[in-house]
């Protein structure tokens, strides 16, 4: 039994931050290694899929790329060079908004929407094999830690 997994059964107050740390940082790449080497089939990084997803759940109205930078929580100009980026591939298209020339509304391009279908289902089946097989965590953990993770970013949006 490695030491991370003795961690796991101590009270969180027998854990030093710096153990806790290292195992966020350990939780993150694997999760993250996951969804790199199931995008690299479409020559996504996961910044890209996120965004496109974000853009995705947006439908027709689109977003700004305003909207999307306070969404994934980065600076302007990498997020216009990411949706740049996208729009080249075609994946994604901008428009001028209506009201305000300055202000890019930025909508899925419709025929890659079965793309993005098909990239939710199989990097879902991924994580689910990674995760629930592999790393033996239950449907329930996964649903805290995601819910943990929601409560952790809406305290720090306050």
């Amino acid at each position: 039994m490695s030491n991370l997994e003795n961690l796991s059964e101590k009270d969180m107050g027998q854990i030093s931050t710096y153990q806790s740390g290292i195992a966020q940082a350990s939780a993150h790449r694997v999760i993250n290694r996951v969804v790199s080497d199931f995008l690299v089939r479409y020559d996504l990084t996961a910044m890209q899929w996120f965004i496109i997803g974000y853009i995705n759940d947006a439908g027709s109205v689109g977003l700004t790329i305003g909207d999307i930078c306070q969404v994934i929580d980065t600076t302007l100009p990498y997020t216009t060079n990411t949706i740049n980026l996208l729009e080249s591939k075609g994946i994604v298209n901008k428009r001028v908004h209506s009201k305000d020339s300055r202000i890019k509304i930025v909508t899925l391009d419709p025929t890659h929407k079965a793309m993005v279908e098909e990239i939710e289902e199989g990097l879902r089946d991924e994580l689910r094999k990674t995760l629930y097989a592999t790393d033996r965590i239950s449907r329930d953990e996964l649903q805290t830690y995601i819910h943990v993770l929601y409560k952790i970013i809406a305290a720090d949006k306050q």
